[in-house]
C-alpha cells in the first residue's frame, strides 16, 4: 500500500482506485464529480454516490435560518461499481468515524488485474496455493473513504473451506517471506487477534484479521480507526 503524504491526495487517489476499478472491469467511464457535490441517497442496488473528497459530517444542532425552508439536498451523481459479491460487502462497516464508506466486491483476480499500484498484489497468489485456489477462485469485498479527514481502506476476502487461523497464519507467512515487517498481537481487543504488516516499499500498515472463512485487511496509520473497524468487523 502506498501511504499518500496529506489525506485530501489520498481523496483523490480513492477516486483513481474507483475508475480503475470500473476499468479493470469492463465497465464504462465516468467523470468524477466536482467538490462542491454532496452525498445522497440513491435507490439504485448498483450504483453508489462517489462522496465528494472535501466532504464531512454536518455539525450536530445546525438548523436552517428561522423563516426559511431547509435546503433540498443535491442530486449525487453516480458511478455504477463491480457488486460481484454483496453479501460479502456487507461484513465490512459501511460507516467509519461517521464517514459513509463506497463498497465494491470483484474477484480477487479482478483487483489484481487493476492498474492501481498495490504491494498486496504480490501476496495472494501465493498465499493461495496451498489452499488448492487461485485468485479467480475467491471474491474480494472493499470498503473506502474518500474524505479528505481520513485515510482508511479495508477488504473482506472469502476463501471457502479455510479456517481463520490458517488464514491469518498463513498469509503472515507468506508477507513475511516476501520481506514484509510482520508482527502479531494475540488477543490485541477482547477476541481480536491481528498481523500489523508494512511492506518493503511503504509506511502504511496493512491490520490483517480473520474470522471464520474471511480475511480482513484495514489499511489506515489512525490507530483510531483500526479499533472501531476491528469492534465493527463480524
Amino acid at each position: 500500500m502506498i501511504r499518500s503524504s496529506s489525506a485530501t491526495f489520498h481523496g483523490f487517489l480513492g477516486v483513481a482506485l474507483l475508475a480503475t476499478l470500473l476499468a479493470g472491469c469492463g465497465a464504462a467511464k465516468t467523470t468524477a464529480p466536482s467538490q462542491s457535490t454532496r452525498p445522497s441517497p440513491t435507490p439504485s442496488a448498483t450504483a453508489l454516490p462517489l462522496a465528494s473528497a472535501s466532504s464531512s459530517v454536518a455539525p450536530s444542532g445546525s438548523a436552517a435560518p428561522s423563516g426559511s425552508a431547509a435546503p433540498s439536498p443535491t442530486p449525487e451523481p453516480t458511478v455504477p461499481l463491480p457488486h460481484a459479491d454483496a453479501a460479502l460487502e456487507d461484513k465490512l462497516p459501511s460507516t467509519i468515524n461517521g464517514v459513509v464508506l463506497l463498497k465494491a466486491s470483484l474477484t480477487l483476480a479482478g483487483y489484481i488485474a487493476t492498474p492501481q499500484a498495490g504491494e498486496d498484489k504480490t501476496l495472494y497468489e501465493t498465499w493461495l496455493v496451498k489452499f488448492g485456489k487461485i485468485p479467480s477462485d475467491v471474491k474480494m469485498a472493499i470498503a473506502l473513504s474518500l474524505s479528505d479527514q481520513m485515510t482508511y481502506t479495508s477488504h473482506a476476502i472469502e476463501v471457502p473451506g479455510v479456517d481463520a487461523s490458517t488464514l491469518s497464519s498463513s498469509f503472515a507467512d507468506v508477507a513475511r517471506k516476501a520481506g514484509w515487517t510482520v508482527v502479531s498481537h494475540a488477543n490485541y481487543l477482547p477476541g481480536r487477534s491481528i498481523v500489523d504488516m508494512t511492506g518493503p516499499a511503504s509506511s502504511e500498515p496493512v491490520i490483517v484479521y480473520a474470522n471464520g472463512d474471511v480475511l480482513y485487511e484495514i489499511i489506515t496509520s489512525d490507530q483510531s480507526l483500526v479499533n472501531e473497524a476491528l469492534i465493527l468487523l463480524p
